[in-house]
């Protein structure tokens, strides 16, 4: 066991050493306010404060910890053995020239999407605000290379002390925001696309949607037979996302009454994989996210417990304590659409700290390092720089022991459109994070 001393003992401060400590490193850990109890203790220690005390190890305290309100914080940064830091201290007795648990509880608690920011175009916190974009470590797990610093230092100090790393997973999710290209709409969604495909003079379209619609074609979309085939080597069962909602501008699956598309939820939910995925109008009303909750749980004949935003979109606090009032236990929403990487600069699991209230909550957060459409539409990547880009996160995940959990969509499996050719990168993906 590690004993902590720390002058006062809060939610936030208990929140991330059992984040750092106990989930990362694998030690259990408690914590005292009594110097007394700290001093008489022979185990690893480390005394959490403004200064040190007779012995063990001494990580400087920030005041971020302390607080209970949300203010602006003064960040500096700068790099230590080419790892970026911030929250400095100068104490000379402090192992390490920053505080590792402030730091870590700022990017873990997503701080500075309580403060004010630009939104970008669909309300969401862009990664051009962040103070990782910002700070050029987007890509960097920092979190997790704060953890290993804390673990260095206690086993230089306590060599007996055994750490207990845990093992990198890979976990493919699909969202699925258009279950069929022509499929499962109603004759009037039909009509409309015929109209659209003959003012753009998409005749192709058009011949292609009677040839569906009339059994002489496969949908495009219709690609789940194909996803648990490129899985079935390595034993994965993908997480499936969908949107169910009423027809809107950003919000266009097929009908939410169509048998064909119940049929489907039903088979892909037979390992219990189905999740919702909440419409962009349902993140601000929540009598739409609870109609539509309580619509695909229904149809699945389960309660539904695991969620992501559609198009990413997330509002602190009152996104996950919407999903926390319907009884969702998992989220799957923590990921930036327009660059790859670590938003809360940790790729594994971790509850979410509600820091309007001060309290950690029951959801637990699993944060998305790389998506297609990133990839595709944001980046403008080709099928080749977009496999470097995916190889490259996947090692940078491995390195840290972390979850490498992608983002895809059916639809982007259809190989038409500009989708053609991402079945390869897909195949490469998922083999390459699975050996």
């Amino acid at each position: 066991m590690l004993l902590i001393f720390a002058s006062a003992i809060t939610n936030r401060l208990r929140y991330i050493t059992d984040l750092l400590i106990s989930k990362m490193l694998g030690v259990k850990v408690e914590i005292t306010r009594y110097t007394d109890e700290f001093n008489k203790y022979n185990g690893p220690k480390i005394s959490y404060s403004d200064k040190p005390l007779l012995d063990g190890l001494f990580i400087e305290a920030k005041q971020l910890l302390f607080d209970v309100n949300i203010v602006q914080q003064a960040v500096r940064i700068t790099d230590l053995d080419d790892v970026p830091i911030f929250f400095h201290v100068d104490h000379p007795k402090a192992v390490l020239p920053f505080d590792p648990f402030a730091a870590a509880f700022f990017m873990v608690s997503r701080y500075e999407e309580y403060l004010p920011y630009q939104k970008d175009r669909y309300g969401r916190f862009p990664a051009e605000e962040s103070l990782a974009w910002q700070g050029g470590f987007l890509e960097i797990p920092v979190v997790h290379l704060w953890a290993e610093m804390i673990g260095r230092a206690l086993l230089r100090h306590y060599p007996g002390l055994t750490l207990k790393h845990r093992e990198y997973r890979f976990m493919p999710t699909i969202d699925v925001d258009h279950a069929y290209a022509y499929r499962g709409r109603t004759l009037k969604r039909t009509l409309g696309g015929i109209g659209r495909d003959m003012l753009h003079g998409q005749f192709a379209d058009i011949f292609l949607r009677f040839r569906v619609l009339t059994g002489l074609a496969a949908d495009p979309y219709d690609n789940y037979s194909y996803i648990l085939k490129v899985h079935e080597p390595y034993d994965h069962v993908p997480l499936y996302f969908v949107l169910f909602a009423d027809y809107g501008a950003d919000d266009n699956n097929v009908t939410v009454t169509s048998g064909t598309f119940h049929t489907l939820l039903r088979v892909l939910d037979q390992y219990q994989g189905v999740g919702i995925h909440p419409s962009l109008s349902s993140n601000t009303r929540s009598l739409i996210l609870q109609t539509e909750f309580e619509s695909l749980s229904n149809v699945i004949h389960r309660k539904v417990t695991i969620s992501r935003q559609h198009f990413l979109s997330l509002a602190m606090p009152q996104t996950y304590r919407s999903l926390i009032q319907l009884g969702i236990t998992d989220d799957y929403s923590m990921g930036y659409a327009s660059n790859p990487g670590f938003r809360a600069g940790i790729t594994i699991p971790f509850r979410f700290f509600d820091l309007a209230s001060n309290e950690t909550t029951p959801l637990v957060v699993h944060p998305v390092s790389v998506m297609d459409v990133t990839l595709r539409d944001y980046l403008r990547l080709s099928t080749e720089e977009s496999l470097d880009t995916i190889i490259g996160v996947i090692k940078t995940i491995r390195s840290v022991n972390g979850d490498c959990v992608s983002l895809w969509h059916n639809e982007s499996l259809g190989e038409t459109g500009r989708w053609k050719g991402w079945r390869r990168v897909y195949e490469e993906m998922v083999k390459a994070a699975s050996t």
